[in-house]
């Protein structure tokens, strides 16, 4: 088999685990759709995990790439998608969902994901984004009763259609101004305003998936709207996806103009000057908005998902940061790595956290507020323990691997010389590691008032799959584990 299709491999061995799922479906009891299915689609997660050995780094049909970098980013993608299985499968047990057509959605979602992460030319980026955001508009929808959520099922799929024209005309700019679709094609003579046009719109349309201000207005609602176990897989796939595919584009915007190879290499630096200084300054301009409003504002939550929404945010902020290292603004060499471990630190450290709150939850997570997890974690002590360590690296405090991710992303800062900025940044996390700190409190503390004695009868439907427990776990052993690396 050629180099070619076994980079397609993971993509489609997870797309076939997603037709094997939908096909599945209709022949299982509702009481077994949820005991088997999950599994299935674990296992096609697992092949796609392991095919990731056989791919080899370089170019695709020119339109995809697969380098290092990359292939950390798909078992990122994997992982999580492991998660929100679990944390899905939980939540729809306990509340006797009769379907079991979410697995196959998150299946799908997660090969658009991994599409954005390889893709290296402008209209395979936005097919990988379409297939990312169409079955998740599904699964925020999925409580079909529920009014928050259709609220924002509809919310983002308006948004998220007008955003995909926005990424699609400035992809129609840039193909008038190269005459190909893809990232590095040689802009031609007169036609430089057009190109920088056309990447300022296409960067912002990425930027709208991320969540990164300003236009984050749909991030809260839209997580607060879908269950905690969807919001677990939002947090992490998308956002790995529609960042990794946003550090691609800006090294093509680098190589462009300078007429070199195509930097497909996200684990190679590069050594060229920033082709648009204006791209430059709206990215920090971005990144600083995103930190401050996703500090303060996640702040006066009472809702675990609205402040991990707001944490959502800010950390797209950082990730943006990384972009800028260690001298974007000036010539020298760009190096994605600080970005890229950050990106894999936020993603395990978001979806573990969620997926564990979805361990506490009642039914239509009645239970996701601080006041509803308080005393909590003395019943379950496994997703308790691994919840915090989750908290403890989004908040960079040692020994999770989210400290090494900012310390990385910081000291480039200041090598950088763009030390205001680090400033800036340095302060507002210990701003946001307040929220972090306090939901972690409030799983240990003890309860207000005594809950009434249980009976027995209802805490088999209350009791957590295996599947969301081994992934929690893991997702705390990876934080501790990554800090290593």
């Amino acid at each position: 088999m050629s180099s070619n299709l076994m980079n397609f491999l993971p993509i489609v061995l997870l797309a076939f685990g997603a037709l094997v799922s939908l096909a599945c479906e209709p022949f299982l009891k509702n009481e077994n759709k949820h005991r088997v299915i999950p599994w299935i689609s674990a296992a096609f997660i697992l092949f796609s995990a392991l095919s990731f050995f056989a791919a080899m780094d370089g170019l695709s049909y020119n339109v995809f790439a697969m380098d290092p970098f990359r292939r950390y980013l798909g078992w990122t993608i994997l992982f999580c998608t492991f998660l929100g299985l679990g944390a899905v499968q939980t939540t729809l047990s306990r509340e006797k969902f009769e379907g079991g057509e979410p697995y196959g959605l998150l299946l799908l979602a997660a090969c658009g994901a991994l599409i954005m992460t390889q893709a290296v030319d402008f209209l395979s980026l936005f097919i990988g984004m379409e297939l990312a955001a169409f079955p998740v508009y599904g699964l925020v929808g999925l409580r079909r009763k529920d009014r928050n959520g259709n609220e924002a099922a509809f919310k983002y799929f308006v948004t998220g259609a007008v955003f995909s024209a926005v990424y699609l005309y400035g992809m129609s700019l840039i193909y008038g101004a190269t005459g190909s679709t893809h990232m590095s094609s040689a802009v031609l003579e007169g036609r430089r305003f057009l190109y920088h046009a056309g990447l300022i719109l296409a960067v912002f349309g990425l930027l709208f998936k991320a969540g990164a201000a300003p236009v984050h207005f749909w991030v809260a609602d839209v997580y607060r709207g879908a269950s905690v176990a969807v919001t677990a897989f939002m947090a992490a796939v998308v956002k790995v996806g529609a960042l990794a595919a946003l550090g691609s584009v800006m090294l093509g915007s680098l190589v462009t103009p300078a007429g070199v190879a195509s930097a497909w290499n996200l684990s190679e630096p590069v050594s060229v000057t920033l082709s648009s200084p204006l791209l430059g300054k709206i990215l920090v301009v971005v990144a600083i908005l995103s930190i401050v409003v996703g500090a303060f504002s996640g702040l006066a939550q009472k809702s675990v998902r609205r402040i991990l929404a707001f944490s959502a945010v800010m950390n797209a902020g950082f990730i943006v940061l990384g972009l800028l290292l260690p001298a974007y603004l000036q010539k020298g060499s760009v190096y994605l790595w600080p970005m890229v471990y950050f990106l894999i630190t936020y993603a395990i450290a978001s979806a573990g956290a969620l997926a564990g709150i979805a361990a506490f939850s009642g039914k239509n997570d009645e239970k996701e507020t601080l006041k509803g997890l308080r005393g909590a974690g003395r019943k379950k002590a496994l997703p308790a323990f691994a919840v915090a360590v989750c908290l403890a690296s989004l908040a960079g405090l040692p020994p999770a691997a989210g400290f090494l991710a900012k310390f990385n992303l910081f000291a480039g800062l200041f090598s950088a010389q763009m030390i205001a900025v680090a400033i800036t940044g340095f302060t507002l996390s210990l701003v946001a590691a307040v929220y972090y700190l306090r939901i972690a409190y409030v799983l240990f503390a003890p309860p207000k008032e005594e809950a009434p004695a249980c009976c027995g009868c209802c805490c088999k439907s209350k009791r957590n799959s295996v599947m969301l427990s081994i992934g929690v776990a893991l997702a705390a052993l990876s934080l501790l584990a990554l800090i290593l690396v």
